[in-house]
């Protein structure tokens, strides 16, 4: 909205000299006659160094001598909307555009204004005024403002529409593009959002920053190969550019190759020692790897550098329950969930760790805690069902008929097979296993896991050989 501070022309002697001369009138409040480009580049000044008090004295003396002059009219009403005279500041502009219609910054200046009053359509009119206006390069800042101001009103259509047109007019710019591709993916188009980065790769392809967000679209698909062959490429281009050594480090992490994860997140710490998201991820990676004394020195780094990271003390917590250490892990847990109170699998771990802490009251309340806030978690409702059911049969049955959210769950029935076989429900027990099983075979299966007991009953074992042979016999 105004001139860039330019060290070149502060550097030029006159410029100094003038500056040194206002700022004695400023202490004297004697305003004296200053050249109107002086007063320009002084105000830029005051601006750009936040001393608006300054500004705003310099403009209104600065009018009396020059009141026609409409940058420094500008400057005023820029001054006025940076201490809140927003509306004055408007008025004053409106003003001006009666006189210069096709004044660009008065036109971007009113359409900033009107935007910082939260008044979309107003803004976004101002902002097509001083886009149908503008020429050469000045056409990509305005079509990116005008597009988030549309975006703002979830006119993602519009907006693409104003993206698509300037890059068709010849304004290559991986800005463009970025924003571009963010309206395809707020409408879920991620295909085009996808072909828009891959149609500025053959225009620059060497821009390891559009690899680099090509790779962050195909993550949002999931689509793991695809997203690690584009942080490869940013990474060939760029080799110390650490968000795609992170991202890739998380590609792989999530296509469990985790020795290679552990490769780049290393990588990420050459470049930068002391990332305690580095440090909680490579946590997972030993985690994963089952090293987690290991894993819990790489949670205890990053919680030592960045104490507010729920996750980090989350992995400490579980590391430290798994080592047997319980009491420590409950500690450390607790601080987890005072991070993230409204996380229900933060909660889940805490009550795992009072369980096998023998604090069962505590246990409880934790997983009530954590079925509040994750009705739908498999491994929550296990948790809790399975914790139950360890003090009674009859208290799965009454949970689960208090708690609509358990009801009808594939989960739930799987527990509920297990306790009516063990209150002698055998029938009604076979009735609700052949239906899981129907329905989510693996997890039919994951009965014997979670309660070895039933590998005693003969019907579940041979129930199960004659499923997975008749799925033989179709599948032949």
């Amino acid at each position: 909205m105004f001139e860039d501070d330019n060290e070149d022309d502060w550097l030029n002697h006159d410029y100094q000299r003038s500056l040194a001369d206002f700022d004695e009138m400023y202490k004297r409040n004697e305003y004296i006659y200053i050249d109107s480009e002086d007063v320009e580049y002084i105000l830029d000044h005051l601006m750009i160094s936040n001393q608006l008090v300054k500004a705003k004295w310099a403009a209104e003396k600065a009018l009396q001598h020059f009141p026609n002059n409409s940058t420094i009219i500008i400057r005023q009403a820029q001054v006025m909307s940076m201490t809140g005279e927003i509306n004055t500041a408007l008025k004053k502009l409106i003003n001006l555009e009666q006189i210069e219609p096709n004044n660009l910054d008065v036109l971007l200046s009113i359409a900033s204004f009107y935007s910082q009053l939260k008044h979309s359509i107003q803004s976004i009119k101002y902002f097509r005024k001083a886009f149908s206006v503008a020429t050469g390069d000045e056409k990509v800042e305005i079509a990116i403002d005008l597009a988030m101001e549309l975006e703002n009103k979830d006119d993602y259509l519009s907006a693409i529409t104003v993206l698509s047109s300037t890059i068709q007019e010849g304004h290559k710019n991986d800005m463009l593009v970025y924003e571009l591709a963010h309206c395809y993916e707020r409408i879920g188009d991620y295909e085009n959002a996808i072909k828009s980065f891959l149609t500025y790769i053959d225009e620059d392809p060497y821009s390891y920053t559009t690899w680099y967000n090509l790779g962050n679209t195909y993550s949002k698909l999931e689509n793991t190969d695809k997203a690690i062959w584009a942080y490869e490429f940013a990474i060939l281009i760029q080799d110390d550019f650490v968000p795609a050594l992170y991202n890739i480090a998380n590609a792989y992490l999530d296509a469990n190759k985790i020795e290679l994860a552990l490769e780049y997140y290393k990588k990420c710490l050459e470049l930068d020692k002391n990332d305690p998201m580095v440090f909680c991820s490579m946590g997972e990676c030993y985690e994963e790897l089952d090293e987690y004394e290991k894993a819990y020195e790489m949670y205890h780094k990053s919680t030592e550098l960045l104490p507010q990271l729920a996750d980090a003390w989350l992995g400490k917590g579980i590391m430290s329950d798994l080592l047997e250490k319980h009491t420590r892990a409950i500690q450390e847990l607790l601080i987890a969930v005072d991070l993230e109170s409204e996380k229900g699998d933060y909660w889940r771990a805490l009550a795992n760790a009072y369980e096998n802490n023998e604090q069962k009251t505590q246990a409880l309340n934790a997983y009530e805690k954590a079925i509040d806030l994750e009705p739908h978690d498999k491994e929550v409702i296990i948790d809790y069902l399975s914790f139950l059911a360890g003090q009674s049969i009859e208290s799965v049955f009454v949970a689960v008929e208090k708690n609509k959210n358990l009801v009808n769950n594939n989960v739930t029935k799987m527990v509920l097979c297990y306790c009516h076989w063990m209150v002698g429900n055998q029938s009604e027990s076979m009735i609700i296993f052949d239906e899981v099983l129907e329905i989510d075979a693996n997890l039919a299966k994951s009965l014997f896991l979670h309660f070895p007991e039933m590998n005693k009953a003969s019907y579940f074992i041979d129930r199960l050989q004659e499923f997975d042979e008749s799925k033989d016999n179709e599948e032949f």
